[in-house]
């Protein structure tokens, strides 16, 4: 079976993936029975999955490194925050309105709004109020 045939029929669920971050933290990147050893940990794996499950990791942390992955974006304006958080605005400030699991539920202007809003530009005042008020009580 090649590398290929190895990523391709093999699916990892949720449990499998934990366990071998976990087996790769705690086995030694030297050590010469590493891949055994997490083999081991790693239920229903074989070797060649693990090991092609491994370079797939080293090529997504190698992306994400290098910028060619866009970072997650997880909706939580400043904006939309500071409604939440105050008295002020009951459910609905600076055009988001809020679901009620507080996540906002705007388009893809404000997302790139708070993308670009990350790269370095000051806080509001408000936000600064905020800080302040946390840190404060």
């Amino acid at each position: 079976m090649t590398m290929d045939e190895v990523g391709s029929s093999s699916e990892w669920s949720k449990e499998q993936d934990k366990a071998f971050e976990n087996a790769l933290a705690i086995h030694l990147e030297d050590a010469s029975d590493r891949w055994e050893k997490i083999m081991a940990d790693v239920p229903r794996k074989t070797l060649e999955e693990i090991k092609h499950h491994y370079e797939l990791l080293v090529e997504d942390v190698n992306q994400i490194e290098s910028g060619c992955v866009p970072l997650a974006s997880y909706n939580s304006s400043p904006e939309g925050s500071i409604s939440h958080a105050s008295d002020e605005g009951a459910g609905k400030k600076g055009g988001h309105s809020w679901n009620s699991n507080n996540e906002s539920n705007h388009g893809t202007k404000a997302s790139r709004s708070d993308q670009e809003r990350r790269k370095g530009i000051a806080w509001t005042e408000d936000e600064h109020r905020l800080v302040y008020l946390c840190f404060n009580i």
